[in-house]
């Protein structure tokens, strides 16, 4: 597994590290390569710092810069030959930004790779499209930065979440329709029973406490509609928001906040909610908790910028903006008891498809695939 760190423990990290400990107990060999974070574990192999990560800037739009040019330009950190001593049959990549594209690229050349998309990087250094459609000049500088990531991505095997994740990249991306691709939808390793439908006027937010998360739109919102029904918000998660939920937690007895949880506790605070609350306002790939939600059975409240891909229509209610999101709150805590019946078994079957076993399998395919590729005759690198 090559990873660029895990200084955040979102939805990537998390998945990083359930599937090497699900390959490893299955009897396969797994390394992970990152570089030193603060949430690594004692079996990483560190690669060693960029030199645009060693530059002394504090975080600011030139760092920024910096870590963008050097995501493109490779200053270099991780190197082929860190990973020579352990020799992989397949390379696994899933964040690139903060190593580079040329290592990965390189990598790609000597071993059998394959690189899980989870997130638009290769559309916006943003990750989240946010710079698209600012000017025409933006957005052509934006298509051929694009166009060279896509070139440097040839020789390995894109994993797409979902196909809307791919036509989304496909169209922003010159040349993204000769990369080699495979649809293999995310799941999560929760054991959550299905309890059925939960209490209907209970919501859960469950993420970053961060302004592209929505969090302060949803607190908002919250304010604004909690003496109209009889209902509780409980939130979960950390981050630069943090004073202002525990200050509604404080002002609001209506509200809660639980701090960061573990996987035991995401699965208690979705077995006593209703409602998973995802009103992100980026351009989301595959957010990893909707996918725990629908396991759990629980519907979704989500904005239409980052409607979750593997929810059905039935499964989830919509908003634009923060009025439509106090009305789909309203509107969700006071629907009939068997309309939400009916949302939480769609939701429930939405998450009977995303098998955390299967989703093993096919990656262990996609290895075998990868590595049977390799050691044919055609496939120009050594065996």
């Amino acid at each position: 597994m090559v990873h660029s760190s895990f200084a955040v423990r979102g939805g990537a990290e998390r998945y990083v590290r359930d599937l090497s400990a699900a390959l490893a107990a299955r009897g396969h060999e797994v390394r992970v390569f990152c570089r030193a974070s603060d949430h690594g574990e004692p079996d990483d192999r560190h690669v060693p710092a960029r030199l645009s990560a060693r530059v002394p800037l504090p975080w600011s739009p030139a760092r920024k810069v910096l870590t963008h040019l050097g995501d493109l330009f490779d200053p270099t950190g991780l190197r082929v030959r860190d990973l020579r001593r352990y020799r992989p049959d397949v390379v696994h990549v899933h964040n690139w930004q903060g190593l580079g594209i040329l290592p990965v690229a390189r990598l790609a050349r000597a071993y059998p790779t394959c690189h899980t998309v989870h997130d638009h990087a290769l559309c916006d250094p943003n990750n989240a499209l946010g710079n698209s459609g600012r000017s025409a000049a933006v957005d052509r500088l934006l298509r051929l930065r694009s166009a060279w990531l896509a070139g440097r991505l040839r020789h390995a095997t894109l994993l797409w979440p979902a196909q809307r994740i791919w036509g989304t990249v496909a169209a922003r991306v010159p040349g993204a329709e000769r990369l080699r691709g495979r649809v293999v939808p995310l799941a999560v390793p929760m054991a959550v029973p299905d309890h059925g439908p939960g209490p209907r006027n209970a919501f859960l937010y469950l993420g970053a406490l961060s302004p592209h998360k929505g969090v302060d739109l949803l607190l908002d919102a919250w304010r604004q509609v909690h003496r109209e029904v009889d209902a509780t918000l409980v939130l979960a998660g950390d981050g630069p928001l943090r004073a202002e939920v525990e200050d509604a937690a404080r002002r609001l007895p209506t509200v809660r906040y639980l701090g960061f949880l573990d996987g035991a506790g995401k699965a208690a605070a979705l077995r006593d909610a209703g409602w998973l609350v995802f009103p992100s306002q980026c351009a989301e790939v595959f957010g990893m908790v909707c996918v725990e939600a629908l396991v759990a059975g629980r519907p979704i409240v989500a904005s239409t910028v980052a409607a979750p891909p593997m929810a059905s229509a039935a499964s989830t209610v919509t908003f634009t903006g923060r009025g439509e999101l106090a009305d789909a709150l309203v509107r969700a805590a006071r629907l009939p008891v068997d309309g939400y019946a009916a949302m939480a078994a769609s939701a429930a079957a939405d998450g009977r498809r995303l098998d955390w076993d299967s989703h093993v399998d096919a990656i262990v395919e996609i290895y075998a695939a990868l590595g049977a590729a390799a050691r044919s005759p055609l496939a120009g690198r050594p065996a």
